[in-house]
């Protein structure tokens, strides 16, 4: 009589269990260590964040400041007067 070998599971499935089981502890041990960043460090973002808003302010201040040096001679004040008043 012939032996039959019945497979619970076939050679691929074992295969990639083995590979899941592989990669999740590698993950496990990446992101347990301390030392080890994934992307930026805690320092980095925070001179890129510092950066940023030192950029942002200085574009908020030439605005405020080319907005203040267009009204400083009153002409834009006399003009609507005289707009409001009717006169040319």
């Amino acid at each position: 009589m012939e032996k039959l070998k019945i497979q619970l599971l076939p050679p691929f499935v074992k295969g990639m269990f083995v590979a899941f089981v592989i990669s999740f502890l590698g993950a496990i041990c990446i992101s347990a260590c301390e030392d080890t960043y994934i992307g930026k460090s805690k320092e980095e973002i925070q001179i890129e964040l510092a950066q940023a808003m030192w950029e942002a302010d200085s574009i908020i201040l030439s605005i405020q400041y080319m907005l203040d040096s267009s009204t400083v001679d009153g002409t834009y004040y006399i003009n609507s007067q005289r707009i409001n008043n009717g006169s040319d």
